[in-house]
């Protein structure tokens, strides 16, 4: 019997198996990793730590060039949008910080089982430690760019308030969002090469629709692919608790029924591929 035969033979028994079943073992796969947090909490750290090493600042680095970055802009558009420096650049400042973390979450969602590879093939564990571990990965690097918010805050005296604990529940929106985003592109781009450079781009064009630049009220009667942007709505409940005011209620129906809807859909798609990820990476 040829390797393709037994390839094909294991590609129809995974179609025939009963659905229930394959969601229960997802389930069982993502408790056994919750189990392991020791494990990809170190692991997490230590990519951070490495990527790093033997550099004086650290993953401060990427922390200083956004800090240039938003303090350029930030002067050169409040002049272009004529607004108050004072208020566009928090604004500003905010929404690079949060984007760089949604945009992160996507891209290297793509490279979750392709670049462990040789782990996932020879060691025997949970496939979800792998998605665990680069979501905290993304989580400390945004821990280092969120000190650029703290500056701007001290420099242009911004105090959220009680209304700043709302950006809490809205970060762990993100991250699950993050989770599920992690489940259907990194068995998808294991298998399919080219999309995470597809991926890439569609994020480049993204950023420019989502009023990270600009402000949502700079559109009169705000433009339909606005309301239909669900970054829009993420970086809403995210950047307005930081800065003293709560997110619309739109806002935050549309997140959460995003979440409901990417889970739905995340675990269907992990429970269909999960056994076939070792053979694709």
């Amino acid at each position: 019997m040829t390797a393709g035969t037994t390839a094909a033979r294991t590609w129809v028994a995974d179609g025939r198996r009963d659905r229930p079943a394959m969601m229960r073992e997802t389930r069982e796969d993502f408790s056994e990793a919750i189990k392991l947090h020791e494990l990809w909490l170190f692991l997490g750290w230590r990519d951070v730590k490495k990527h790093y090493s033997r550099s004086v600042l650290g993953p401060f680095w990427l922390t200083l060039s956004m800090g240039v970055m938003v303090a350029g802009l930030g002067v050169l558009y409040s002049q272009i949008f004529k607004q108050d420096v004072a208020t566009y650049l928090p604004f500003l400042a905010i929404g690079f910080i949060m984007w760089g973390l949604i945009a992160g979450l996507i891209n290297g969602a793509c490279e979750i089982y392709s670049s462990a590879a040789a782990s996932v093939r020879q060691i025997r564990m949970p496939l979800s430690v792998y998605i665990l571990q680069f979501v905290w990965r993304q989580l400390l690097t945004f821990g280092h760019n969120f000190v650029i918010y703290i500056l701007v805050a001290i420099i242009f005296d911004i105090w959220p308030g009680v209304t700043g604990l709302l950006f809490f529940p809205a970060l762990a929106i993100l991250l699950l969002n993050g989770v599920f985003a992690a489940m259907i592109l990194g068995p998808l781009c294991a298998r399919f090469r080219d999309i995470p450079l597809i991926v890439s781009s569609v994020v480049q064009v993204v950023f420019f629709m989502t009023p990270i630049l600009w402000n949502a009220t700079m559109l009169p009667d705000r433009a339909v692919f606005l309301t239909l942007n669900p970054f829009y709505h993420l970086i809403e409940i995210l950047r307005d608790p930081l800065l003293g005011s709560p997110a619309l209620l739109q806002n935050w129906l549309a997140c959460i029924g995003m979440t409901i809807v990417m889970g739905l859909v995340a675990f269907t798609f992990f429970s269909r591929y999960r056994t076939r990820i070792a053979y694709w990476a």
